[in-house]
């Protein structure tokens, strides 16, 4: 049996009884936060252990190693900690960052630098692989990478293997074109010139294609050194979490986690947890930025915990197609 799974409530403890407040909370993973008067916020955090960590910030944690500071007493000045148990390290990830959303905005968010990501437009007449962030819109990019110097790196290495023009010229083909006759990469034929008519239009823009399909199918990359989270970004992906007796599968699309779409399933029977996914994306849009998930979506899937948890989808993604996407991390557990 399939059930659904949302993100995890929270309930508010006061701490006029501090000891009393300090009992009552499990010693198990979650995402907890201190709140001042009139419930406003003091700090938001995602500890291993929910007592220490509150215990730790108000002044009841053990005494610091030699030579660390401890940390700051916030107990005169809290009234109450939230606090919810999370089943998964994605779970927990995603409950924070919910949360954090909501009283922080991302631009003073210095723990996560945006992503880049590498653009490529088939259509174009003379398509070139560039360097963009996902804010200029999705259609045409492919990542995410940790950061600029990562997606400039990716794009070298692409070139090397495909011949794809790296100027950002405007032309007109021309074989006398002194531009391209001046041109270093034409010289050395790194570049298939289409400024110069080496190639036919057409021709070039099945060469683009041809990359743009190496970098929205992980499977058929060969060993051209990118990550296989690499996918377009406006595309279909699933995190797998497991527990020790669960599967939670959490859809993803256009690097927008839907929430309200995971299911959780007992290991035997993801199947039919991945039957009951859907991808229809009923959240509001939220001006305040919870749902602006490609910067924490992107550490995560950089992390060691997130790496080897995410299926990227090909469309269409039917259900067999989906079943074959998530068997090499789940089918040891038929």
């Amino acid at each position: 049996m399939t059930l659904g799974v949302a993100l995890p409530s929270f309930d508010r403890v006061p701490l006029a009884d501090l000891d009393a407040a300090l009992a009552g909370l499990p010693a198990a993973a979650g995402v907890a936060q201190l709140l001042g008067p009139e419930d406003r916020n003091l700090l938001i955090g995602r500890p291993a252990n929910l007592r220490r960590w509150t215990a730790s910030h108000l002044g009841r944690g053990k005494p610091p190693a030699k030579g660390r500071r401890p940390p700051t007493d916030l107990s005169p000045v809290a009234a109450a900690v939230a606090w919810a148990a999370t089943t998964s390290p994605f779970q927990q990830r995603l409950a924070y960052e919910r949360l954090m959303a909501r009283h922080v905005p991302l631009s003073a968010r210095r723990d996560l630098p945006a992503p880049a990501f590498l653009h490529l437009d088939p259509a174009e007449r003379f398509p070139r692989i560039s360097v963009r962030r996902v804010e200029q819109g999705a259609d045409g990019l492919f990542g995410p990478f940790r950061d600029r110097r990562r997606a400039e790196q990716a794009r070298d290495r692409l070139h090397r293997e495909f011949p794809l023009r790296p100027c950002d010229y405007v032309f007109e083909p021309d074989p006398a074109l002194p531009l391209g006759l001046g041109c270093l990469f034409a010289q050395v034929r790194s570049c298939s010139a289409p400024c110069l008519g080496r190639v036919a239009e057409a021709d070039y823009r099945a060469l683009a294609a041809r990359v743009a399909g190496r970098l929205a199918r992980p499977g058929d990359r060969g060993d051209a050194g990118l990550a296989s989270f690499v996918a377009a970004a406006g595309g279909r992906g699933i995190v797998v979490a497991t527990t020790a007796s669960h599967v939670e599968l959490y859809p993803v699309r256009a690097g927008r986690v839907l929430d309200g779409a995971a299911v959780v399933a007992p290991r035997g029977e993801w199947e039919a947890a991945a039957a009951r996914l859907r991808w229809e994306d009923d959240q509001e849009e939220d001006p305040a930025g919870t749902t602006a998930d490609w910067p924490w979506l992107s550490a995560w899937l950089h992390s060691p915990a997130g790496r080897n948890s995410w299926v990227a989808l090909e469309e269409p993604a039917d259900d067999a197609a989906l079943r074959a996407a998530l068997e090499p991390l789940l089918g040891f557990f038929k």
